[in-house]
């Protein structure tokens, strides 16, 4: 390790990047694809053999280490109660903590759910397209609608809830887009995890113990937890599958739109292709970039010895797009053939949700794909929200 400036150091944290991080997650990954950045005190990863590799990799921690940075003693308690309250979230926690976790709920996400969930994505698909109308048309508000009814519904949220948990939900995520912990957004988490424990008490846990609808039964195991289990559990699965679903859907209509290809023909009749737009749209552009990491011994990776109690930052992105493992990695190819992606993890904590997600993507995208047919949408742009590690969408404009 070396106190002298690398070349990169000042551009991962630069505005530019928060925008669109992938010239520069690909010039870490040529210049060493295990790159020490000072400013974060964090070796980020940047291949995709080397991060496939460390995520399936035992003696790393999931848990991230200190993100709370220097901060005014005033600011300490909201920053370290947000530093705690993520801790206790499963993809940032070991066994026997994440196990418990993941065993609660995994009956919730096998293939039998999704299937019957799937109907529901489709009528809320079916829904959101029929109501856009004419004129200018923002495709990433209807994207987060599709992604927050659903997610709200597999999780027992009353639909006339859905926009105060969604805004709950985004103050949460809002914490977990800054290098270091923010004080004002960790404020403001606090006071969302409060509201929401009591929401989680008073009107989810309720209908998970007694549901009027046979598929929240599997959700059982939440409900027999400790309350600040539960709340942990819940806004992990909230966030989790709100903001990378609208992400991933959004940047699946503004690939296919703003290019000239028809594939939009081919995929009203073939899920296969769809299929394969949603897992190209997934590598494209990971909804989280980042996988943190603790060493908990020694370990060599690459060309690197790094000692125990480093930070550790699996850059999927990054990986995602790597040419060794991708031809024209740059490019979005819906028929794209070549390895999996690393968008939803691999290992112990590979995502839990990942089967309702694409399932949820495919059935949107399906009736997109006849949306498009029909209405004939122009596009007009679309603009990113800078986030560090994240994948936002401000806006994507149609005309119809």
């Amino acid at each position: 390790m070396t106190a002298i400036p690398l070349p990169y150091d000042d551009l991962l944290l630069s505005e530019g990047t928060a925008l669109n991080p992938y010239s520069t997650f690909a010039k870490l990954r040529a210049y060493d694809p295990v790159y020490w950045h000072a400013p974060t005190t964090s070796w980020y990863v940047t291949s995709y053999d080397l991060v496939a590799t460390m995520l399936r990799e035992r003696s790393l921690s999931a848990c991230p280490g200190d993100y709370v940075g220097d901060q005014q003693p005033e600011d300490l308690p909201a920053v370290k109660a947000m530093e705690k309250f993520f801790n206790s979230w499963m993809v940032f926690s070991d066994p026997p903590n994440q196990t418990k976790l993941r065993e609660s709920v995994t009956s919730a996400f096998t293939r039998r759910v999704a299937d019957s969930w799937s109907g529901y994505a489709r009528e809320i698909a079916v829904k959101e397209f029929a109501r856009l109308g004419s004129g200018e048309i923002d495709l990433a508000d209807l994207s987060l609608r599709i992604a927050s009814r659903f997610t709200c519904a597999v999780l027992g949220v009353p639909e006339e809830d859905d926009e105060q948990v969604r805004l709950w939900s985004n103050e949460l995520i809002a914490c977990l887009s800054t290098p270091k912990l923010n004080a004002d957004r960790a404020r403001v988490g606090v006071r969302a995890i409060e509201q929401l424990g009591t929401y989680l008490d008073t009107r989810v846990l309720p209908r998970i113990r007694k549901p009027v609808d046979d598929r929240l039964l599997p959700l059982k195991g939440m409900a027999d937890l400790d309350h600040d289990m539960a709340l942990a559990l819940f806004t992990q699965l909230l966030t989790g599958g709100i903001d990378p679903v609208a992400s991933s859907l959004t940047t699946a209509l503004e690939r296919l739109l703003s290019s000239d290809h028809q594939d939009w023909t081919r995929m009203a009749s073939s899920p296969e292709l769809t299929d394969k737009a949603v897992e190209e749209a997934l590598r494209f552009d990971a909804p989280f970039h980042f996988v943190p990491r603790t060493t908990t011994e020694s370990i060599q990776i690459g060309d690197h010895t790094l000692s125990e109690g480093s930070r550790v930052v699996l850059v999927i992105a990054a990986a995602n797009r790597d040419p060794l493992a991708y031809q024209s990695p740059d490019e979005f190819i819906p028929s794209r053939e070549g390895p999996s992606h690393l968008s939803f993890g691999l290992g112990r904590h590979y995502c839990l949700g990942a089967i309702l997600a694409r399932m949820v993507l495919r059935e949107a995208l399906q009736e997109a794909s006849r949306w498009v047919q029909s209405s004939s949408p122009m596009y007009m742009s679309g603009e990113r929200m800078p986030a560090f590690g994240v994948s936002t969408w401000k806006r994507l404009s149609i005309l119809v």
